[in-house]
């Protein structure tokens, strides 16, 4: 009888812990995460508490040498996100709320855009900028089994001292569909004066609540 009693407080105790989101990423959930650029260190570190707690503590690191044919494999993340990813992460309050159809590098490419594709990451430059996606991780963010991608986004003026960086999710990445992607924190320098936004300073500069 003790020992039946144990074991139901055990599985009570995991039911708990499951249910308040206390275990994340163990066997349960599928597979770990997985790292794909060590820049993912320093560009998680500044997330408020909240997101902090949605990070992965399961984790392995991408071999190229064994990636994967799937559609979501990180050696096809640039292509990806040159044809499917929508540019509406970049804007403020009403516009970020506008259609997603028609807004990706391939479908509105700049003045004397080019496209540099090195599998896990993503260079865009024209006559007057240079922007950077680069994969950085590939989890499950809310345990829904779906694939999304933790991407690290930097824009640079090539006519004024002027950068800006994104982290962004990108959630459930499947065939033939426009992606859309989460704000998760930004900066934004002009010369040597950076501003940071996380938390409620970034709803205040997006203009809109990132759903989280």
């Amino acid at each position: 009888m003790l020992r039946h009693n144990s074991t139901l407080c055990i599985l009570f105790a995991l039911f708990i812990a499951l249910s308040t989101g206390c275990i994340r990423n163990t066997s349960f959930f599928g597979d770990p995460a997985m790292l794909v650029s060590p820049r993912y260190f320093s560009a998680t570190q500044s997330l408020p508490q909240e997101l902090q707690d949605k990070l992965p503590s399961d984790v392995t690191y991408y071999e190229p040498s064994k990636a994967s044919n799937s559609y979501n494999s990180p050696k096809y993340f640039s292509k990806i996100a040159y044809n499917n990813l929508s540019l509406n992460f970049l804007w403020t309050g009403a516009q970020h709320s506008l259609p997603v159809d028609g807004t990706t590098y391939s479908a509105m490419p700049s003045a004397g855009q080019t496209a540099v594709h090195k599998e896990t990451e993503l260079i865009i430059s024209s006559e007057f900028s240079k922007e950077t996606l680069t994969l950085l991780a590939v989890l499950d963010w809310n345990n829904t089994g779906s694939t999304d991608w933790l991407v690290l986004y930097s824009f640079k003026s090539l006519v004024q001292p002027e950068t800006s960086t994104r982290l962004l999710l990108i959630r459930d990445v499947q065939p033939r569909k426009i992606l859309t992607a989460t704000v998760l924190n930004a900066s934004e320098c002009f010369g040597n004066n950076c501003e940071e936004y996380s938390g409620y300073k970034l709803s205040e500069f997006l203009e809109y609540q990132p759903a989280y």
